[in-house]
């Protein structure tokens, strides 16, 4: 039986051209990002050039969320089938690469998806990688000034003086209560993989605990001037709230069963975190002294958010695939009186989509505090340069009135 593409679905019917769109997608946005960054200002020192090339990663990131989503409501409302829901293929080229793992049969829908955000997402990370060294090269003037007193390596740097500095760094960066809420979170979870009956579930809080611990291995990996090691431990707050919600509260504490609302509200508070992570990292790279720096910051925040949806989703998928997990929801069917279909009315009525109605409402969700908690940054950025540039004409005001 041949399959159904719809309307608008012969862009999908190209068979291995989809691939070759994916990785050309990806290139393309991440130029995309660059003009448009380039546009709201040209970066002028290596910093400024580093944030921009990060920036423009993280626009073809949202690019690529947002194909998505565009693509899942065309085939709601018209019943195409450009995600491929009923697309199912026992020799597909992660089967031959990976075997089949523990892949459940009910996770086939979502293989196209996901694949199409990794294929976008590795393309991304590649040209932005290319698009680093071109500008490294062209401006090795400001590298090698900057880079002077640089150590290449950790190894060259004396452990000591390394720990030492890291121990400076939380100090200044962190509280009590986050150095608390690391170790409490770390304990309970390595308590819960220890008990937990169900492996496959325990194996992947396993590695949500290793990523408790993400921001200091970074910091340990790269030399202390790199920007990599000067990203905020604020960050790892940031990370273990959300590990410590979705892999403790969620699978050992089994939240998902008791609060069937509980996967939503995390995905819906996520937004606002990973926006302030965004915020954190920049802080690394510019500071908001001007109005383009504020509105720069402010869309790294939002689109560095959109970009971890997409890598979100994939690592999902990932983790299922290798357990037989079902993170992504994929057993999932809406009901009639789901909030979704309230507001969006049945559509086309196409049922083929319905294993990936859970991972489309996560990104919703996740949009739907991503937007209001940028335009909320970008305000407080605004307002906090405005009082900044009124605090430091003061004193020539006064010295004028008593002239």
């Amino acid at each position: 039986m041949q399959p159904h593409y719809g309307a608008l679905g012969f862009l999908e019917a190209q068979g291995e051209n989809d691939i070759l769109f994916e990785l050309v997608f990806g290139f393309i946005g991440v130029f995309v990002g660059w003009l448009i960054v380039t546009t709201i200002k040209k970066p002028q020192t290596k910093n400024e050039i580093n944030f921009s090339v990060s920036l423009s990663m993280c626009i073809s990131g949202t690019l690529v969320i947002l194909k998505e989503i565009a693509e899942f409501f065309i085939d709601f409302f018209t019943g195409s089938n450009l995600l491929k829901a009923d697309f199912v293929e026992d020799d597909h080229w992660l089967y031959r690469l990976l075997g089949f793992g523990m892949s459940p049969y009910e996770q086939r829908p979502l293989l196209d998806t996901d694949e199409d955000m990794l294929l976008s997402l590795l393309s991304t990370l590649l040209t932005t990688a290319m698009l680093y060294l071109y500008l490294r090269l062209k401006n090795k003037a400001l590298y090698i000034k900057a880079e002077a007193t640089k150590v290449p390596f950790i190894l060259k740097e004396k452990i000591r003086d390394k720990i030492a500095l890291e121990k400076e760094k939380l100090r200044n960066d962190c509280s009590v209560a986050d150095t608390l809420l690391w170790w409490c979170t770390r304990a309970l979870m390595a308590y819960a993989f220890v008990v937990m009956e169900n492996r496959a579930e325990a194996n992947l809080l396993l590695a949500n605990f290793v990523g408790t611990f993400a921001i200091t291995i970074i910091h340990f990996i790269f030399p202390s001037e790199s920007f990599f090691s000067k990203i905020s431990y604020r960050t790892q707050s940031l990370i273990t709230v959300i590990v410590f919600l979705g892999s403790y509260c969620g699978n050992y504490v089994m939240m998902y069963n008791i609060l069937p609302r509980f996967d939503l509200f995390l995905h819906f508070i996520s937004g606002t975190l990973c926006v302030l992570g965004g915020y954190y990292i920049t802080l690394t790279l510019i500071r908001a002294e001007s109005k383009r720096n504020v509105l720069l910051i402010s869309l790294f925040a939002f689109c560095f958010s959109c970009l971890v949806m997409p890598a979100w989703e994939i690592s999902e998928f990932i983790g299922d695939f290798i357990w037989g997990t079902s993170n992504q929801g994929f057993y999932w069917g809406p009901a009639d009186s789901s909030f979704f279909f309230v507001l969006f009315g049945r559509g086309a009525y196409n049922t083929a989509l319905y294993p990936l109605f859970d991972t489309f409402y996560d990104v919703l969700l996740a949009f739907s505090t991503t937007i209001p908690t940028a335009v909320v940054l970008y305000i407080y950025l605004s307002v906090r340069l405005y009082k900044k540039k009124i605090n430091e004409n003061q004193p020539a005001k006064k010295s004028l009135t008593v002239g």
